[in-house]
């Protein structure tokens, strides 16, 4: 497929331009003069940076950062396409900015590309660095970091992708001749290599965290063995494996030195003890300016009607899913009032992270609390185990509940229902994981609750809502470039 015909040269090219805004734990050059396969894979320095450099790419990508275009992460414009998030209005009143209006009323185009080129390009990343550390493991001492890392980078893209576009060519290998004509894979044979990926990225994966030189570092920001275990346990957890989910995210939550669960205004700073695996923006955290404005949001005349509407803002329905005295409200949100006509009024905005210093805080991709909930549903669904899924959610309330008052977050008795119990989960998993990754739009769909809630949402959204949205489309160029690649239903 074209989006996977990048040469070598050009790939390293990118990989040294973006080591010059990174941080000092990513920078470790390329030798000037090895751009070609051969040289770049001669030794472990120059290997190490070879990952490096996609570790960069993903730092950089608009993907996860936005650090070249607005509004760009997987995590906010699924929550916008989602119920999480409000229309985003361009800096004039009455002006719906085209890109975001697109996601917010659920009417995507082929000609929205940016999540589909830069994964298969991550992907492309991944499969040349597989195979070219597999044809020169003799010169390598350090090639189960080196092919660990990659094997992991790998599956951490597909997961986006087959959540995004459901069944998706499963490239695995470099060779464009190839991939051009691949078509659509079943999903569940792309989860079995993201597996198998997975399996194998732990087993030749440390504990301990390493730079791209190998050496112990106190930056999570490069996967280790845990790094692999809890990405499995969510690939697991989608799979409806159960019990290779529960027994992977128990991996990482018995590891008490490595992770501990913090009071919710230390999570998201860098490097803390509830990150499993973060990325390390490259010039700061764009993402913080998603949401926070310094100045007052702008709202469509037509739109007054709606009480939610401005940049970021959180939706009555997110605002709604917390109970009383949550801290997680108090520390992961921020309120703002604006007296811009025509609309006065006090706006809710996702504030997970606040500085745009770099290296205050890291876009983590991997973290405790999750593994807690994916847990507590693999629990569940093993036989009802009601009275060990509470006891995992509860830990998780627990560590949002304040000092008083004394009712506040009670935790939920091992009484409730399973169906109770499994509401319970999905609630806290919306409360907990907002605004991050994909989770509210991937679990609404896995867990087949995805149309019941868009119909609703798309009442106050102004917009329509069908079954078929729930997978995006693919751009019209591949489609027309590879005639084995069809289109989503019912998109042009």
């Amino acid at each position: 497929m074209k989006t996977i015909k990048s040469h070598i040269f050009i790939a390293f090219v990118l990989f040294a331009t973006l080591f010059s805004g990174c941080k000092k734990f990513l920078e470790i050059p390329l030798p000037t003069d090895r751009f070609a396969t051969e040289g770049a894979y001669l030794n472990d320095n120059s290997t190490g940076a070879v990952l490096t450099g996609i570790f960069s790419t993903a730092a950089g990508s608009i993907l996860y950062n936005g650090a070249n275009t607005l509004y760009e992460t997987i995590g906010f414009r699924t929550s916008l396409y989602a119920d999480d998030l409000t229309q985003i209005q361009a800096a004039s009143v009455n002006s719906i900015a085209a890109t975001t209006s697109q996601f917010y009323l659920n009417g995507l185009t082929s000609t929205n590309s940016t999540q589909w080129i830069t994964l298969y390009r991550q992907v492309y990343n991944c499969n040349l660095t597989i195979e070219n550390v597999e044809s020169h493991r003799s010169n390598l001492s350090r090639y189960n970091q080196w092919m660990g890392e990659a094997l992991f980078m790998r599956a951490f893209s597909y997961f986006d992708l087959v959540n995004l576009y459901g069944d998706v060519p499963l490239a695995l290998s470099s060779d464009y001749n190839v991939t051009n004509f691949l078509p659509r894979a079943p999903k569940a044979q792309v989860y079995a290599q993201m597996a198998a990926d997975l399996i194998r990225a732990e087993s030749l994966l440390g504990e301990t965290y390493l730079d791209g030189l190998s050496a112990t570092t106190p930056n999570r920001t490069r996967p280790n063995k845990f790094a692999a275990a809890a990405l499995l346990a969510r690939v697991y957890l989608y799979m409806e494996n159960y019990a290779g989910a529960e027994a992977e995210a128990t991996k990482v939550i018995n590891n008490s030195t490595l992770y501990q669960l913090l009071p919710p205004a230390n999570v998201f700073l860098a490097n803390s003890l509830e990150t499993i695996w973060a990325i390390a923006p490259t010039t700061g955290n764009v993402v913080r300016d998603y949401y926070l404005y310094t100045t007052a949001p702008a709202v469509n005349a037509t739109q007054v009607a709606l009480a939610n509407i401005s940049p970021g803002a959180m939706s009555a329905s997110l605002l709604n899913s917390f109970e009383a005295n949550d801290q997680r409200i108090a520390n992961w949100t921020v309120l703002k009032t604006t007296t811009t006509a025509p609309v006065n009024g006090q706006f809710y905005y996702p504030a997970k992270y606040k500085s745009v210093v770099n290296g205050t805080e890291f876009l983590i991709q991997l973290r405790l609390a999750e593994q807690f909930l994916i847990r507590a549903e693999a629990r569940l669904k093993q036989n009802n185990n009601v009275t060990a899924a509470v006891q995992d959610i509860n830990v998780v309330r627990q560590r949002a509940r304040p000092t008083t008052p004394a009712d506040a977050l009670p935790d939920y008795p091992s009484t409730i229902s399973p169906d109770a119990c499994m509401d319970a989960i999905l609630k806290e998993r919306r409360t907990e994981l907002f605004s991050e990754s994909g989770h509210r739009f991937y679990d609404l769909k896995r867990t087949g609750r995805i149309d019941a809630v868009m119909t609703a949402a798309a009442t106050v959204k102004g917009s329509t809502w069908a079954s078929w949205k729930q997978i995006w489309p693919i751009p019209l160029n591949d489609i027309q470039l590879n005639p084995n690649l069809t289109q989503a239903p019912n998109y042009q």
